[in-house]
C-alpha cells in the first residue's frame, strides 16, 4: 500500500492524483476560454470604476462596500477579495474575458485538489480511491458551470478553494501542534469569509469536524473552533465598519419579487403556507439538481418554480427525501459517531440551508451557484456508495480505480457529466447564446424574457451593421419581451426595455408610454426615470426631460448615464455652467472616456472660457492627434481669441485630413480674412460653395469685403449684391 500512495512512485501517488484532477478540471471547462463577459461580469469587473483602476485600487477595494464600484445599494455586501483580484488581472491583462476565465478555471482547478486534500486527510489517507472519487465527481459535476463559466462567480470560487484549505491546514494541526498552522488556518479561512459569506456554515462544521470526527486533541479543538471564531469575528467587525461608513448596512432592505418571488408583490400576496411549501420545493430542487443536473439555466425568477400548496406532490416529496436523509444522517451518528455518511450528509445540509430561504430571503429563490459548497457533500455521498456497492469495501487500494467494475461506472458517469458541462460552457458565450438556450428550457420564467430582450436590443443590436437587420433585432426584442409581461404584468424592466427601443426608433410617444406605465408601477425605478427623460431629450423637450434624470439621480446616485443625459439637456437650454456640473460627473465615472473631455472644452467655449476649452482640447489632442473634429476645435479656440495667425494652420490640417469638412473650411476662410489674406479666404470661401452651396451663403459676404480690401470694387459689389439676396442689411464697409 505504501508504494501506491508514496508521493511521485508511480499512476496513483497523491501528487499525481492531484494533478490528474487539476487536469480534469481544466480540460472540461477549458472551452470557457473563448467566451466573453456574461451577466453580472458587467457589474464586477466590466464597467466597475474602482477595479478599472488596476492594483492602485486595492486599497479603496478593501475598504469599500462590494457594489460600490458600479452601484450604490442600501444593503450592500462586503466581499473584497474576488474585486482584488480582478483588479490585479486588469492592470496586468486589461479587459481580456480569456485571462479572466483562464484564473476561474485555474481557481476550480485548485477547488477540485483541496477538496481531494481534505477527504484524503479526512480518511488518514486509509481510503484513498474514495477521497479520489468523490473529487473527481466534483471536477466533473454540471452543477458548477454556472460558478467557473460565469467570471463573476470568482467569488464562490475563492471562499471555497480558501475554506478546504484552511481545513486542510488545521488538520494538520491537529496532527503537529504548530502554532503557525493555527494562525494560517485562521488566516486563510478569513481570506475565504471576505471572498464569500458561503464560508459561515463553516463555523458550524469546524468544532464538528474537530471535536469528533478529527478528535485526537481536545485542547486544539478548542483553539481551532476559538480563531476561527476570531476570524469571523474581524470580519463582522470590518464589515460592519465597512458598510456603516457608507450607510450600506440596511438589512431591512427588501428584496425584489423578481428577484425572489418568496417576497410577494401586492398583486401577488402569499399565505404562511406557500411560501413554506415552496421553500420546501427549491430545496428539493437542490437536491435533484446534485444528482440529475438537468436542465441548468442561469436564473430562476417568478413562475421558473411556481408557487406550491399542501396539495402538491412536490412539496411531499422534497419533505419526505429531506426526513429520510435527516433520519439516515441521525441514527447513523448515533451508531458511529465518525460514520462518513453521516458526515457527508451534514456536510450537505450545513451548506444548503444557508441558501434554503428559511433563515431570510436570499436576493434569488434559488441559484446554481448556491449549490456549489453542498455539491462537496453529495459527492462524497456518490463515492461513498461507488465504495460500498461497486468497490464493495474500504476504497483504500488506488489501483482499484483501473478494475473494470469502478471503470465501468467512473468513466460513463465522468462523460456523462463532464460532457453535459462542456456544453453547458458553450452556452455561456456570451448574453444573447446564454439567455436564448435557457428561456427554452425554462419557458415559464418572467426574468429570462426580459434577459433575451434586453440582450438582443442591446448587444446583438451594436453588433449588425445592416439597418433591416437591426429593425428585425428590435422586433424579435420587442417580441420576448411581451411575451415576459404575459407571465407578469407587473415586471416594470420589460416596459422600460421596450420604450428605450421605441425612443431609438425616434417612436417618442410609444417610448413615453412605455416608460410611464413602468414608472407607474415603479415610481423608483431609476433606469425607467432615465429613460423617460432620454425620450423626452430625443424629442426634444429638455425642461420636461431635466426632472427624470433627476430623479433617477436620486434613486441611485452611481446611475451615471443620467448625468450625461441631464448635461446634455443644459447643454441645449445653453446653461453651459450646469452642463459642465454633470459632464464632470461623468467623467469621475468614465475618467479614461476622452469623448467626455470634448464636451467639457466645447461647454467652456460656448462659455467664452477660451483657455479652459483650449485645455480639456489640447488633452483630447494629446489621445486623438489625426481627429479632424478637434483639430477643427483647437483652431475655433485661436479664432476666437483673435490669434488668427496661430488658428490657419489648425484649419489647415482639419481639411486636409477631411476634404469635405465644412465647418473647417468656413473657420479657415474667416481666418484668412482676419489675417489679412484676402486672397486665400476668397479661395476658400468657393471651395466651400462647391462642398456645400446652401451652407456657404453665410460666408458670401466675406467675399465681398475681401475683394473690397483687394481694391476690386468691380467684384466686391457684384458680390455685395448676391449676399444682400441672403443678408438685407449687408453693405460694404
Amino acid at each position: 500500500m505504501a508504494a501506491a500512495t508514496a508521493p511521485g512512485k508511480d499512476l496513483f501517488s497523491i501528487r499525481n492524483l492531484c494533478i490528474i484532477l487539476g487536469l480534469v478540471s481544466f480540460a472540461v471547462y477549458f472551452n470557457t476560454i473563448w467566451n466573453g463577459f456574461v451577466m453580472d461580469d458587467v457589474m464586477v469587473l466590466k464597467e466597475n470604476r474602482m477595479v478599472l483602476k488596476g492594483a492602485s485600487a486595492i486599497p479603496e477595494l478593501l475598504t469599500t462596500p462590494h457594489m460600490r464600484g458600479y452601484l450604490i445599494i442600501p444593503n450592500d455586501l462586503y466581499r473584497p477579495l474576488s474585486l482584488v483580484m480582478f483588479a490585479l488581472e486588469y492592470s496586468l491583462f486589461g479587459l481580456s474575458p480569456a485571462m479572466h476565465h483562464l484564473f476561474n478555471i485555474l481557481t476550480f482547478a485548485g477547488c477540485s485538489i483541496m477538496l481531494f486534500i481534505f477527504l484524503h486527510k479526512f480518511f488518514d489517507g486509509k481510503r484513498v480511491a474514495l477521497a479520489f472519487i468523490s473529487a473527481l465527481i466534483f471536477a466533473v459535476h454540471p452543477v458548477h458551470t454556472e460558478v467557473v463559466a460565469n467570471i463573476k462567480s470568482r467569488d464562490e470560487l475563492m471562499c471555497f478553494f480558501f475554506a478546504f484549505w484552511s481545513l486542510n491546514v488545521y488538520m494538520n494541526y491537529m496532527r503537529d501542534g504548530k502554532i503557525l498552522q493555527l494562525l494560517l488556518g485562521a488566516f486563510l479561512f478569513y481570506l475565504s469569509i471576505i471572498s464569500k459569506e458561503t464560508v459561515i456554515a463553516f463555523v458550524g462544521v469546524i468544532p464538528v469536524l474537530f471535536f469528533i470526527y478529527k478528535n485526537d486533541d481536545k485542547k486544539r479543538a478548542m483553539l481551532i473552533t476559538a480563531a476561527t471564531l476570531v476570524a469571523f469575528g474581524i470580519f463582522m467587525g470590518v464589515r460592519s465598519s465597512v458598510l456603516n461608513a457608507y450607510d450600506a448596512n440596511n438589512p431591512a432592505a427588501n428584496v425584489e419579487f423578481i428577484d425572489n418571488a418568496l417576497s410577494g408583490a401586492p398583486d401577488m400576496p402569499l399565505t404562511a403556507v406557500q411560501v413554506f411549501t415552496t421553500k420546501m420545493v427549491v430545496m428539493g430542487h437542490y437536491l435533484k439538481l446534485m444528482f440529475l443536473p438537468y436542465p441548468l439555466v442561469s436564473t430562476y425568477s417568478y413562475n421558473a418554480i411556481p408557487f406550491a400548496d399542501l396539495a402538491d406532490i412536490r412539496f411531499w416529496a422534497s419533505l419526505l427525501v429531506y426526513g429520510a436523509l435527516i433520519y439516515f444522517m441521525v441514527t447513523r451518528f448515533i451508531k458511529d459517531r465518525k460514520d462518513p455518511w453521516a458526515f457527508a450528509i451534514m456536510l450537505y445540509l450545513a451548506t444548503i440551508f444557508l441558501f434554503s430561504n428559511f433563515p431570510f430571503l436570499m436576493g434569488a429563490e434559488l441559484a446554481e451557484r448556491f449549490a456549489f459548497f453542498a455539491s462537496a457533500g453529495t459527492c462524497l455521498l456518490i463515492g461513498l456508495a461507488i465504495e460500498r456497492w461497486i468497490i464493495k469495501g474500504i476504497a483504500n487500494d488506488v489501483s482499484q480505480l483501473k478494475t473494470g467494475k469502478v471503470l465501468a461506472i467512473l468513466a460513463p458517469l465522468c462523460l456523462l457529466y463532464g460532457g453535459w458541462a462542456a456544453a453547458r460552457n458553450a452556452e455561456w458565450k456570451d448574453n444573447v447564446t446564454l439567455y436564448k438556450a435557457d428561456v427554452q428550457r425554462a419557458p415559464n420564467d418572467c426574468r429570462l424574457y426580459h434577459n433575451v430582450g434586453s440582450a438582443l436590443a442591446e448587444e446583438e443590436y451594436e453588433k449588425e451593421p445592416d439597418s433591416l437587420k437591426k429593425r428585425a433585432i428590435d422586433d424579435e426584442a420587442i417580441g420576448y419581451l411581451r411575451k415576459g409581461a404575459e407571465i407578469y404584468p407587473g415586471y416594470a424592466d420589460l416596459y422600460v426595455e421596450i420604450g428605450r427601443i421605441y425612443d431609438r426608433q425616434k417612436r417618442y410617444d410609444s417610448a413615453i408610454k412605455y416608460n410611464s406605465m413602468a414608472l407607474k408601477m415603479n415610481p423608483t425605478n431609476f433606469t425607467a426615470n432615465n429613460n423617460m427623460g432620454s425620450a423626452l431629450l430625443t424629442a426634444g423637450r429638455y425642461r420636461d426631460a431635466i426632472p427624470y434624470f433627476q430623479l433617477a439621480l436620486q434613486y441611485n446616485p452611481t446611475f451615471k448615464y443620467a448625468y450625461l443625459n441631464m448635461a446634455r439637456c443644459y447643454q441645449q437650454l445653453q446653461r453651459f455652467d450646469s452642463s459642465l456640473i454633470n459632464f464632470r460627473h461623468m467623467l469621475e465615472f468614465e475618467p479614461q472616456n476622452i469623448d467626455l473631455y470634448t464636451e467639457i472644452g466645447t461647454a467652456h467655449f460656448m462659455m467664452q472660457n477660451y483657455d479652459s476649452a483650449n485645455y480639456y482640447y489640447q488633452l483630447v489632442m494629446k489621445q486623438k492627434p489625426e481627429d479632424p473634429n478637434i483639430v477643427n476645435n483647437i483652431g475655433a479656440v485661436l479664432l476666437n481669441q483673435k490669434k488668427y495667425a496661430e488658428a490657419i494652420p489648425y484649419f489647415q490640417k482639419a481639411v486636409a485630413m477631411s476634404p469635405g469638412y465644412f465647418n473647417a473650411y468656413t473657420n479657415l476662410a474667416r481666418s484668412y480674412y482676419f489675417a489679412g489674406q484676402y486672397q486665400a479666404a476668397i479661395e476658400t470661401i468657393n471651395k466651400e460653395i462647391q462642398i456645400d452651396q446652401q451652407q456657404s451663403i453665410k460666408d458670401i459676404p466675406y467675399i465681398a469685403l475681401s475683394y473690397q480690401k483687394l481694391g476690386n470694387m468691380a467684384e466686391a459689389k457684384r458680390y455685395e449684391a448676391i449676399s444682400r439676396q441672403y443678408w438685407s442689411n449687408f453693405k460694404l464697409e
